[in-house]
């Protein structure tokens, strides 16, 4: 039996680090709010120079982008146990959770709007979260369309739209409260809409 070296330490110090960074941005970001948010401020609060930041993330967008990353993998992942619907509905609840936490919401909000006119912020948003959450949805629902749950006449791209798009327009316009919005009676929504349909075929 083979025994397992322990990880060496400068490795075991910078994975600390890095966590460390990411909590402290996080929790920057819920105290003070995502403008106010600097390097400076998380190389103090993570007890790291700023070097240390800088040797992996260009920007402090970059690095919210990663706090965000991990938000999500805590609270927000969209488990397989083989029940798209549970699944699905699951999702949507700890996922519109997360968005109306007023300590995080309003924040994600101003980081995907800095993307808008920061390139940089929008290559990392796009490399560690839209890209590879849309491909992980597309091969999800390629798969539930190709077993018959999901009807087969319907653009991918755009169910996935479907899914998502109420919590974001009340994000951003805040015309009606997010809180407000039921992300059950949502999911069952766009179940509905996505179901097969015997009268136009697309079940067979």
């Amino acid at each position: 039996m083979t025994e397992t070296s322990p990880a060496p330490r400068g490795r075991r110090r910078s994975a600390h680090s890095h966590q460390a960074i990411l909590r402290a941005t996080s929790d920057l970001i819920r105290e003070d709010g995502y403008s106010n948010l600097s390097i400076e401020a998380i190389a103090a609060r993570a007890g790291v120079g700023k070097q240390t930041i800088y040797r992996w993330w260009p920007s402090k967008g970059a690095v919210a982008v990663d706090a965000f990353v991990a938000e999500l993998t805590l609270h927000a992942t969209w488990t397989d146990t083989g029940d798209f619907r549970a699944d699905y509905l699951d999702h949507l609840r700890r996922f519109a959770t997360l968005l109306a936490d007023p300590a995080f919401g309003p924040h994600i909000a101003a980081l995907t709007c800095e993307a808008l006119h920061d390139p940089a912020v929008a290559e990392v948003l796009q490399q560690r979260v839209t890209g590879p959450s849309r491909a992980a949805h597309r091969e999800r629902m390629a798969r539930v369309q190709a077993a018959g749950t999901v009807r087969n006449d319907i653009d991918i791209d755009l169910a996935i739209d479907l899914m998502y798009a109420p919590f974001w327009f009340r994000l951003f316009t805040r015309a009606v409260p997010l809180s407000n919005l039921d992300p059950v009676a949502l999911g069952e929504a766009v179940l509905r809409s996505l179901e097969p349909s015997a009268v136009d075929g697309s079940s067979e």
